[in-house]
């Protein structure tokens, strides 16, 4: 999915109307998609109640579309409008009307004080705020009453969740600079494709959760990418993994073998293993030092444990060849989280690599013992994922963390280079790239997200979705946008605050049932 201007979304639009589709009609379907992001948030977040704040303009009458549906579907939803109806043109008052009839409460707001008069002026802790306020049209910061209405939805952010209509007011849509002020969105509904704006850093604060809604544009007519990266939208990804089915059973969808672990990294085993569990694998087994048995058992007992004997706290090849089959055997072997480094962990990773794995996903230490001399690790085509941090992979590349981080399409793209793996740049605006592919730019997650472990799960979730089927490209990119879609899952329900990693890991539950939309 491509990155498109507001100037190739209006003509985008235009060809839509001319071939025959009513403006209202794209509405309707905006709306809709916004009211299913709205309902699906208020859930999360245990809500009922959902405020929209509504312009004078067609994203306006998405939010009236919007709140027709919510108040149809029984939440408890209020309109609050910035101009008088009578202000209201075209699709926008054709919306607004039928609102008014379905019967649901509305007040206009037209003054600046109104938006900051304490009278009414809360929500119930925990509820949803709609911006609708201003679309790609806009220029400037917002003003008046709009500007006012954009200062509530930043307070009432404290402790309510916020979805834009298709982008947050006062983000410009082409170059992603926020205005002062500017919405800072939970999630953003945006309709057709992502803006071009969208690929800068400085918007992501602003965006939250990015989905793409399909309004009906038709695809013959979608104009080429304005952006060098592409996007990792939920209506590509939701149908790139088969229904399973009814006769399936756990051998038909993959076995992971996930080598981790070490004298105090006993955790992270268990949460690789939680990962590819919550993604479908039908088998785990983890081959670990025994220390590492209580949280395995603990935390994913559905994973088969081989204990491992260690040296000085690490495994050694030798070992790890006494106390597990070959790992030719399994469909994917995930290594690295938790081995610690050493010359243990470089000779077991060297050994996998030199083909005793059919199919390997390395991270962490995995890839530390191989700083700066990331072509060791090649593979023939398609047999290597890796999935490092900044630091990780500045280590790789032999630069600095900050050099990584200035330019992390640069990064990526050479990670896969040197290594002939699929790279996955974690952090924020997580990126994954093939080998002489573009960039693919994750907009889901959270700083919540930030503390350690959760990348663990990441390495788990994409090792079993390569041993489900998938190329190590797709299973990377429909895994990073699950593992970010849980922690955004996650930190909604748990009022914005950290997110532990094996919160993360059942989380992934309500993120398979968020892409269901989409598929």
């Amino acid at each position: 999915m491509t990155f498109l201007s507001s100037a190739q979304m209006r003509e985008w639009d235009r060809l839509a109307i001319a071939a025959g589709t009513p403006g209202g009609a794209l509405m309707a379907r905006a709306g809709a998609a916004v009211a299913a992001a709205a309902g699906r948030l208020a859930a999360c977040r245990g809500t009922d109640r959902v405020v929209l704040a509504a312009g004078r303009g067609n994203n306006g009458g998405d939010a009236f579309v919007a709140a027709r549906c919510l108040h149809a579907a029984g939440l408890r939803v209020e309109a609050r409008l910035t101009a008088p109806p009578d202000a209201l043109r075209g699709d926008a008052r054709a919306a607004w009307e039928r609102l008014r009839d379905a019967g649901v409460p509305q007040r206009v707001l037209a003054d600046e004080a109104s938006w900051t008069a304490p009278a009414d002026a809360l929500l119930p802790c925990g509820g949803v705020v709609v911006d609708g306020l201003l679309g790609t049209g806009s220029e400037g910061a917002p003003r008046g009453a709009t500007a006012a209405a954009v200062r509530w939805i930043a307070a009432m952010r404290r402790t309510c969740g916020v979805v834009a209509v298709d982008l947050p007011s006062g983000l410009d849509a082409d170059t992603g600079v926020p205005a002062d002020p500017a919405v800072a969105a939970d999630v953003t509904v945006t309709f057709g494709a992502p803006k071009a704006g969208f690929a800068n850093p400085a918007a992501w604060p602003c965006l939250g959760h990015v989905e793409v809604a399909d309004i009906g544009l038709p695809a013959a007519a979608r104009p080429a990418g304005a952006s060098p990266q592409r996007f990792i939208g939920a209506p590509e990804i939701g149908g790139l993994l088969p229904r399973r089915p009814a006769a399936g059973h756990k051998g038909d969808f993959g076995h992971v073998l996930a080598v981790a672990g070490a004298a105090g990294f006993t955790g992270a085993p268990a949460l690789v293993a939680l990962g590819a569990l919550r993604a479908g694998a039908g088998l785990v087994t983890v081959a670990a030092p025994a220390d590492c048995l209580p949280a395995v058992a603990c935390h994913a007992p559905g994973a088969m444990m081989r204990v491992v004997a260690t040296e000085g706290g690490g495994m050694t090849p030798a070992a790890l060849a006494a106390g597990v089959r070959d790992p030719a055997s399994f469909d994917v072997v995930v290594a690295g989280p938790g081995l610690a480094a050493g010359q243990g962990t470089q000779a077991i990773v060297s050994g996998l690599a030199a083909g005793r794995a059919p199919r390997l996903v390395l991270d962490a230490d995995a890839l530390n013992a191989f700083a700066g001399r990331p072509e060791a690790l090649r593979r023939p085509a398609g047999e290597l994922a890796i999935t490092p941090h900044p630091g990780e992979a500045a280590r790789l590349l032999g630069v600095a963390p900050a050099v990584v981080q200035a330019d992390r399409i640069w990064a990526v793209r050479e990670l896969a280079r040197r290594t002939g793996a699929v790279a996955v740049l974690k952090g924020a605006g997580t990126l994954v790239a093939a080998p002489g592919g573009e960039p693919w730019l994750n907009l889901t997650g959270n700083a919540g997200m930030a503390t350690g472990g959760s990348g663990d799960v990441l390495a788990g979730a994409v090792a079993a979705l390569w041993a489900q089927g998938l190329t190590a490209l797709d299973a990377a990119r429909l895994a990073v946008w699950l593992h970010g879609t849980a922690g955004d899952v996650a930190q909604w329900g748990n009022g914005g605050m950290a997110v532990a990693p094996e919160k993360l890991a059942r989380a992934m539950d309500a993120a398979w049932r968020w892409l269901q939309a989409f598929a």
